[in-house]
């Protein structure tokens, strides 16, 4: 995880301001019993996140046992514009905005808050995040590392197939609003 300063200069530069809800190992997604590896109200926002939506239990316990809990505080940072995407977040409660950095200061591009993700270009290979996501109130996220989601979806199909095909929307939609924003703005 990276940590940064908020623009407000507040927040903290270190990985440890994290707080781990548990410190288990992550779990090995070939062996899962029938139990789940997560709370409920993280499943839940598992199942309802735009990438996992409508998978079976069995994929989603897969997804799971990938997961890493966090939590945050206001003015802490999610995600850092510019580190290397290695992770993607689902956010379980609490609220964030993404904001890139521009000459004239920062910029809001959105909210992101339960059942959503932060770090969508994480899925994409040798990426950096393209802005930085600030914790507006007290946040617990899901990380999942993208090298082992990467190898999930290698290894199933079922899995990989679906989240491709759902990232391809989702660059769809954010491609098709920036343009609307430039024709808007010319």
């Amino acid at each position: 995880m990276t940590l940064a300063k908020n623009p407000a200069g507040g927040g903290n530069n270190s990985a440890s301001s994290f707080k781990r809800e548990a410190s288990r190992k992550k779990a090995d997604p070939a062996r899962l019993s029938g139990s789940w590896v997560i709370p409920d109200d993280t499943r839940r926002a598992l199942e309802h996140c735009e990438l996992f939506r409508d998978f079976t239990k069995g994929q989603l316990m897969q997804i799971a046992a990938l997961v890493e809990e966090y939590t945050l505080e206001p003015e802490e940072m999610l995600l850092t514009e510019g580190e290397p995407a290695r992770h993607i977040m689902v956010v379980v409660e609490g609220q964030a905005v993404a904001q890139p950095k521009l000459n004239q200061g920062w910029i809001s591009l959105g909210l992101v808050g339960p059942n959503e993700i932060a770090g969508w270009s994480s899925l994409l290979d040798g990426q950096a995040y393209p802005a930085s996501v600030l914790a507006l109130t007290p946040m617990r996220v899901a990380a999942i590392e993208t090298t082992d989601l990467t190898l999930l979806m290698n290894l199933d199909p079922g899995i990989g197939y679906p989240i491709h095909r759902r990232l391809s929307t989702i660059f769809h939609r954010q491609y098709q609003a920036a343009l609307q924003a430039i024709k808007t703005s010319v």
